[in-house]
């Protein structure tokens, strides 16, 4: 009776064994490793789409997919935006959460499906606002669930999405039916320059509006002016503006000097460099910049000072990215030299502002609500 109980153990181990080489033997007939891409016509593409629900372009909370031959991608969340490290591209995208489902439609598989979840995938593009032009490199990989296997997604666009606002305005979706290629690699190890998380992520960029007032989101800290023109109001004068995470500068008077309009002045600077860094709230590491900046500058003098309001705007260096910043000021400025012949600065501080960065050009006209004053 023995001999028999041990018999069948045997017979039962041997079994168990055979059926795990058997499945490991299906698994690896399953899927077939290699590096698959559009180019190479391995499998075909069918489309890419990003719905703004987080209303707009760039905005935390859009969701992005893609679909093609045998595979989807689908369930990204955006969770940021900043500037990218490839000179190629502008901004470096972040989304959260995506999940990568390949099937047998594809040349990957045999039958059965692959997938992973909780995705970290980071996006490098660049976007003309003017044409339309959108380029990206979408990356991102991982282990399949459940599995031995590696992979690695890259993902290239060039085109001209369609871009879909309503009637009121609001930014729907942007989409296209084209690739520039995908590639996919399957391996039984892991493969290199995949996101997974443990690194530092692209530096982050917060648009919206931010301000001086009660309660701050920045501080400012001095504003001065150099009579280089030989006084005040003269052509050839140099002004700067410093405050927490921003530095505005080597604006100079136009030929034309302060214009008289009614009771205020109007003062046309030109040449200026804006520079906003991760001191402030719109930034979290690196710096954005734009030159040649034109600002306009309308002042007044009373009893109680000195009063003005500086305006400019742009697109900075290198991005889609815009600004626009309304600075005022109502006090009485230090001045050195004045009433002499040899003018040579006036400078104040405690001046507030209002800076505003977007993906999209900034239509709405800034206005200072702070306390009372200003200039009509």
């Amino acid at each position: 009776m023995r001999r028999i109980i041990v018999f069948a153990l045997c017979l039962l181990l041997v079994g168990f064994a055979a059926t795990a080489k058997n499945d490991k033997d299906k698994d690896k007939d399953m899927v077939i490793l290699g590096t698959y891409s559009l180019g190479a016509g391995d499998f075909e593409g069918k489309s890419w789409k990003e719905m703004f629900k987080g209303g707009g372009p760039g905005r935390p909370g859009n969701t992005l997919m893609a679909v093609g031959e045998g595979f989807i991608f689908k369930r990204a969340v955006l969770e940021s935006v900043g500037l990218s490290n490839d000179p190629t591209y502008q901004y470096a995208t972040t989304y959260v959460g995506g999940e990568l489902v390949l099937n047998s439609s594809g040349p990957w598989l045999n039958k059965g499906k692959l997938k992973d979840t909780a995705i970290l995938a980071l996006n490098d593009s660049l976007f003309d606002a003017a044409t339309g032009h959108l380029e990206f490199h979408l990356l991102f990989g991982g282990q399949f669930d459940d599995t031995g296997y590696f992979y690695r997604v890259d993902a290239f666009y060039i085109g001209e999405p369609r871009i879909q606002i309503d009637e009121e305005g609001n930014w729907i979706f942007q989409r296209d039916r084209l690739f520039e290629d995908i590639i996919i690699q399957i391996d039984t190890e892991p493969i290199e320059g995949v996101p997974d998380g443990a690194g530092e992520r692209p530096g982050k960029i917060n648009f919206g509006t931010y301000s001086t007032c009660d309660p701050p989101d920045f501080n400012t800290k001095f504003w001065k002016e150099m009579f280089k023109g030989g006084g005040p109001g003269q052509p050839g004068n140099v002004l700067k503006a410093i405050g927490d995470g921003f530095v505005f500068k080597h604006a100079k008077i136009n030929q034309d000097g302060a214009v008289p309009d009614g009771d205020t002045y109007v003062t046309t600077y030109v040449g200026g460099k804006l520079t906003l860094n991760s001191s402030g709230p719109w930034l979290n590491k690196g710096q954005l910049r734009a030159r040649d900046v034109t600002a306009v500058n309308r002042s007044t003098w009373d009893e109680f000072g000195l009063h003005f309001e500086l305006r400019f705007e742009g697109m900075f260096e290198d991005t889609g990215i815009y600004f626009k910043v309304l600075a005022w000021y109502d006090g009485q400025p230090e001045m050195k030299g004045w009433g002499n012949t040899s003018y040579e600065f006036q400078r104040g501080s405690d001046f507030q502002s209002k800076i505003v960065i977007s993906l999209t050009e900034i239509t709405d006209e800034l206005k200072r609500d702070c306390g009372d004053g200003g200039i009509l």
